[in-house]
């Protein structure tokens, strides 16, 4: 931690608990930096916490307290709500970061995003209405979360309709780069994205949100379901 007021950050590293992948338990650690500019809420309350406050309310104790991320339409997490700890929370120093108040409802249209692609293009959700879309989320392309058997099964359940297909995966842009000269992936790659499945409380691996032509969600699939996936696609594709 540096001291310089001008340069005051702290590094905090978040582990989310209960991340489904392929009916497996796995964990994610992010880590987030915070500085004095950082908006801070006190959950409760509302009331906005300095950083000088907050600093003061963990020097006794750093896992009394839990930073929940708020994520933007970048996927990053711009701004935080402060609570208590659980008991539970405080002994793993891990955090379930579920939220039903935050999760998507068929109809509802989807909230702003704007995605890069490793294409180098940027997908932004008000840009894409008119097309039916596809976001997928995938823990890494590296086994065992990743396997090719899988990635032809949803290429050949999309491949019948014309759809946006994008990837919200973890790796990084060098290793997104160094996938995809050997595979041909059946999304368009958003690399270092998983703040989207945060931002959307998308918390198996895969999932997927299907968006239709007006920018509404159309469903909502956790697993591997590619008969449904098919369904759906058939009817916002019409």
């Amino acid at each position: 931690m540096i001291l310089d007021k001008y340069k005051l950050v702290l590094s905090i590293v978040l582990t989310a608990l209960f991340l489904s992948v392929s009916d497996t338990s796995a964990q994610i650690t992010v880590r987030n930096q915070i500085s004095e500019n950082t908006p801070i809420v006190d959950k409760v309350t509302g009331r906005r916490i300095s950083f000088q406050e907050y600093q003061g309310l963990i020097k006794p104790d750093p896992y009394a307290y839990h930073l929940e991320p708020v994520y933007d339409e970048y996927g990053q997490a711009s701004s935080y709500k402060l609570r208590r700890a659980t008991s539970e929370e405080h002994d793993t120093h891990g955090f379930d970061y579920r939220d039903s108040t935050l999760q998507l409802k068929i109809g509802q249209e989807i909230p702003l995003f704007i995605m890069k692609g490793a294409d180098g293009k940027t997908y932004r959700s008000t840009d894409l209405k008119g097309q039916p879309v596809v976001l997928s989320f995938w823990l890494s392309l590296n086994k065992p979360f990743w396997t090719k058997g899988r990635a032809d099964a949803f290429g050949k359940a999309i491949a019948p309709y014309q759809v946006v297909s994008l990837g919200i995966i973890n790796n990084s842009k060098q290793e997104v780069a160094d996938h995809i000269k050997e595979e041909t992936l059946p999304f368009v790659p958003i690399p270092d994205s998983y703040g989207f499945a945060r931002k959307f409380q998308m918390f198996s691996s895969p999932a997927f949100i299907v968006i239709d032509k007006t920018g509404k969600v159309a469903a909502l699939i956790e697993g591997t379901k590619d008969e449904q996936l098919k369904t759906i696609l058939e009817e916002v594709t019409r």
